[in-house]
């Protein structure tokens, strides 16, 4: 599931962003009413998710519902806060620790307001996955663009 930088190579573009995810992973879309979700993942154990919430909902709102979610899930949910970007942008930022069948699994969130939609990613796996996993993940948030409008008049939408 290691993936190296050049790795990177497949491009998703349309909704207004794009991004780089490894060529092996599948992508999905679903849109649930006016939101759009994007899942890429090589397995079912982990996966990388971008959402666009085209009512543009404050950032605190989106990550609080996040978390508000796993803690009516799960008992033991740990959030640590931490200062990170998305689209070059700096985003609300955390990362949770649960368990779940006996596994301990880790999730990270990043949340920012554009001028169009609020966008969440969110990112989960296991713990023994993470070491691997996790430059991948970021390497995928860190690949995250809101296109111009230009950039869009050439949009997969």
């Amino acid at each position: 599931m290691d993936a190296e930088p050049d790795e990177l190579l497949t491009e998703f573009k349309g909704h207004g962003i794009r991004f780089r995810y490894p060529g092996y992973w599948e992508l999905e879309q679903e849109t649930d009413g006016q939101d759009v979700v994007l899942t890429v993942a090589a397995d079912h154990s982990c996966f990388w998710l971008l959402r666009l919430l085209p009512d543009c909902p404050r950032t605190e709102q989106v990550i609080s519902s996040c978390l508000s979610a796993l803690n009516e899930e799960y008992e033991d949910v740990e959030v640590h806060e931490f200062k990170g970007t998305l689209a070059n942008m700096s985003a609300n930022c955390r990362e949770v620790t649960f368990s779940c069948f006996e596994l301990l699994n880790v999730a990270g969130f990043r949340c920012l307001q554009s001028h169009n939609a609020t966008i969440l990613v969110w990112w989960q796996c296991t713990d023994h996955e993470l070491n691997d996993i996790r430059p991948v993940f970021e390497r995928i948030t860190q690949s995250v663009r809101i296109l111009s409008r230009t950039d869009q008049s050439n949009d997969t939408e």
